[in-house]
């Protein structure tokens, strides 16, 4: 998984998951192993240049889903595009400046 398409398409595949992953694990670090699971497929072979993106979109969902503290507790996550932290080093080619 290298283009940044692909990257944000299994950012979206897992963000309509973890709703999914609440309700089958009540136990909150059960719901953790899970995601951290399937996230496996992105973060295992992701281009380094992407990583700073990645990890902070996934740390913005399990914060936004009250998973784990963070900035974003409560709040709706950037989505493509856009960023909350340091300049995404790559945007999609539509919003580069």
């Amino acid at each position: 998984m290298n283009s940044r398409a692909d990257i944000d398409a299994e950012l979206a595949r897992l963000e309509k998951r973890l709703p999914e992953l609440i309700a089958r694990h009540p136990e909150g670090e059960d719901v953790l192993r899970a995601f951290s699971a399937e996230a496996e497929s992105l973060t295992r072979n992701l281009p380094a240049e992407h990583e700073a993106y990645a990890n902070g979109r996934l740390n913005c969902m399990l914060a936004s889903a009250g998973l784990i503290p963070g900035e974003t507790e409560g709040e709706p996550c950037a989505r493509s595009g856009t960023t909350t932290g340091p300049e995404d080093p790559d945007p999609p080619a539509g919003e580069r400046k």
